[in-house]
């Protein structure tokens, strides 16, 4: 929003203050979506008497038709766009045919199974696979066909071969969950961070799952963690959970509804004790590769240790 010339000046993801570059003030309720509102969804929004600022990855048609005419204000990644007051204030960086040819739709499922049998105890059946994978069992059917380089089959059914080269292609492949991402500062330490954000989020029914630093310190101690990731079902406004807003740079904790949702079915394949829902472990791994840290490597090698000796689960 800073490129284009709009300023947060105040309130919560409930009322947010924007100030616009005619120093004009309006006050939108945020709602953040991995994927965008349905078209019932986004009658119910426009019925609304707050406006609603609609932050997503990807827009509709209908969905920027009803931004262009003030109806809702919009901002989206793919395009990067932002549409505020029925006023296009940035324009996108690549034309939407681009757009379609660079980011199509990613194979969350074919990396969810891929994660899955990494993690299997043994042998598992495509039905099996499926509800591990959180796809269907057609689909399962369909991928098993391309992972020969990584998979066997016998009598009891299908189990990764290399774990290792499993980790190897999707640290190489997986962009990452992707969707809608917010930035939040706390004094704890991110582990207490990450407890309180899980809990605070649990009770809204959000659905947490933690990952990043905080979740590898569960699965493989080696290092403290100095931030915490945290994927949710939909947005929450942490500020009554006593964190405050932050930059990308400043924050501690990161909280994202992800347009990959997967991660909750593959999340359920790891047991642990802590009361604490964890992401996967291939999904923590990522996550920890993407941080800024100086001994990201080591603390990476140590969970890919973890991982491929099976003891993560």
């Amino acid at each position: 929003m800073r490129e284009a010339d709009v300023r947060i000046t105040g309130g919560n993801l409930d009322a947010l203050s924007l100030t616009l570059p005619d120093s004009s003030v309006r006050e939108v309720k945020v709602q953040l979506a991995a994927t965008p509102p349905t078209p019932s969804k986004l009658r119910a929004i426009l019925e609304r008497e707050t406006r609603t600022l609609i932050v997503t990855f990807r827009p509709t048609e209908r969905l920027t038709e009803a931004a262009l005419q003030d109806k809702v204000d919009l901002i989206t990644i793919a395009p990067v766009s932002v549409i505020i007051g029925g006023v296009q204030r940035l324009e996108p960086r690549h034309k939407p045919e681009a757009v379609e040819k660079t980011h199509g739709r990613a194979p969350w499922g074919r990396w969810a199974l891929l994660r899955a049998l990494a993690l299997a105890d043994g042998p598992q059946t495509q039905q099996e696979l499926a509800a591990a994978a959180g796809i269907s069992q057609p689909a399962v059917n369909k991928h098993l066909k391309t992972l020969g380089a990584f998979v066997d089959r016998d009598q009891w059914g299908w189990h990764a071969h290399d774990v290792d080269a499993i980790i190897t292609s999707l640290l190489a492949s997986y962009p990452g969950p992707r969707g809608v991402t917010s930035y939040w500062y706390g004094l704890d330490s991110a582990a207490e961070q990450a407890k309180k954000a899980a809990e605070y989020a649990t009770a809204l029914g959000a659905s947490p799952l933690v990952s990043g630093d905080a979740a590898a310190d569960f699965y493989a101690p080696w290092r403290l963690p100095d931030s915490a990731v945290v994927y949710v079902h939909e947005a929450v406004d942490f500020t009554d959970a006593g964190f405050a807003p932050a930059t990308p740079e400043e924050a501690t904790l990161i909280t994202t509804v992800p347009e990959d949702f997967t991660l909750w079915a593959t999340a359920s394949l790891v047991h642990h004790s802590d009361g604490i829902p964890l992401a996967d472990p291939l999904i923590t791994l990522r996550d920890v590769m993407a941080g800024d840290a100086v001994d990201i490597q080591e603390a990476a090698d140590q969970l890919r240790k973890v991982i491929v000796a099976r003891a993560a689960r």
